[in-house]
């Protein structure tokens, strides 16, 4: 999940909201075309998403689009961003969630295992953001930003773990957290990019068993 190494590069602002006096049922609107984006990269990928592809998918003019968007690249910026927000928003549930922290690790790398790893979708959308992010500096400050709550979100259950003596782990927290994300990003790349044969549930099995052997946890 890593995109950049150095993070103490300062990040370019997040992405503003271009029409803050929206009403709500504009703010309705621009969702529902926000996830016709979504849908639209899944398929085609980034680069090859353009506007008549996603009035097509969302039932509207392309004229419409314009407006809500302006251009096409901050409607792909919108939509990858809105994509990578949701994402982030269920891993805090699952990271603040019930269970001891071995159990609560475990259900992250289910849900990135799982949730992505069995949705070709999901693959093409956080490979396209990761490529997107290497050419764009206000997405790569985004995704940066993104990486490294997901990051956290491990090395705090991993601490949490350490402290309460759950956890007899081989490196410190956030280094634990590092090889766990790249052997996500690692496995993403062969199942998607490569044609591997490999499913979301053996990348779930490998990052457990990985995780295992960097923490020692105790069981009951």
């Amino acid at each position: 999940m890593r995109l950049d190494s150095d993070r103490r590069r300062p990040d370019p602002a997040p992405m503003p909201n271009p029409n803050p006096n929206a009403t709500a049922a504009g703010v309705d609107r621009r969702a529902d075309l926000i996830s016709a984006v979504v849908r639209v990269i899944a398929r085609r990928g980034y680069a090859d998403t353009r506007f008549q592809d996603v009035a097509d998918e969302a039932g509207v003019a392309v004229g419409t689009l314009q407006h809500h968007f302006g251009t096409r690249r901050r409607m792909l910026l919108e939509a990858l961003q809105s994509w990578i927000d949701e994402t982030d928003a269920e891993v805090k549930v699952l990271r603040t969630g019930q269970g001891d922290p071995w159990e609560r690790l475990q259900m992250l790398l289910v849900y990135l295992g799982t949730r992505l790893g069995e949705r070709v979708d999901s693959w093409r959308m956080w490979l396209d953001f990761l490529g997107a992010a290497l050419r764009d500096p206000e997405l790569r400050g985004s995704g940066r930003r993104s990486n490294l709550r997901w990051i956290t979100s491990m090395a705090e259950v991993v601490r949490e773990g350490e402290e309460a003596g759950v956890f007899e782990p081989v490196l410190p927290a956030e280094e634990v957290a590092d090889v766990l994300g790249a052997l996500f990003d690692g496995i993403a790349l062969q199942i998607y990019s490569l044609d591997s044969d490999a499913s979301g549930s053996e990348l779930v099995e490998r990052l457990i068993r990985t995780a295992e052997a960097l923490l020692r946890p105790r069981t009951p």
